[in-house]
């Protein structure tokens, strides 16, 4: 559940330019982070229901 609300704060961070990845100064590699957190989440719920 964790990995969803960080995953949220980096795409909206990354992608209205307020946040950036350390070591890269980017925005939209912080997005992708961020998405990549988001499907991680959901992909963890949905295995915890099994």
């Amino acid at each position: 559940m964790w990995n969803i609300i960080i995953g949220l704060i980096f795409v909206i961070g990354g992608l209205s330019g307020k946040l950036a990845l350390v070591g890269t100064s980017s925005s939209g590699a912080l997005a992708v982070v961020g998405a990549g957190l988001v499907v991680w989440g959901i992909f963890q719920i949905v295995r915890a229901r099994r």
